[in-house]
């Protein structure tokens, strides 16, 4: 056997086993659909609530949102979802957030377990 095709085998016989490993390993399938706030966006009105739709149904108590100005958190009240897919996870304002920049942590769990989670900013700006 030649040097070439006895490298190959041993470099293919090292590979085979992580190869596998990975093509086995669960993937997350909850995703982020949207947001609203969307991401770097500025709005004109202050929002009354961050609403966020997934791929998959969420359960509020293993989820979480969490908004900061300036790294202090915004109050928000508890954490709720609708009955259907499509209905977002939802965290209402307790005051109207004035103007600032924002930034919404949120965490799910999709249903094999797996924690997603995200971070992005917005922006209020009111006209006065």
């Amino acid at each position: 056997m030649n040097q070439s095709l006895r490298r190959l085998i041993v470099t293919a016989a090292a590979v085979a086993p992580v190869a596998a490993l990975i093509a086995a390993a669960p993937l997350p399938h909850l995703k982020l659909k949207r947001a609203f706030p969307a991401a770097d966006t500025t709005l004109t009105s202050s929002p009354d609530a961050v609403k966020l739709w997934l791929t998959e149904a969420t359960d509020p108590a293993t989820s979480s949102i969490v908004v900061t100005k300036g790294g202090a958190p915004v109050a928000t009240a508890k954490l709720t979802r609708g009955a259907t897919l499509d209905d977002p996870l939802t965290a209402k304002f307790s005051a109207a957030p004035g103007d600032g920049a924002y930034t919404v942590t949120w965490k799910a769990m999709s249903k094999d377990g797996h924690v997603v989670n995200g971070t992005y900013g917005f922006t209020v700006k009111v006209a006065k």
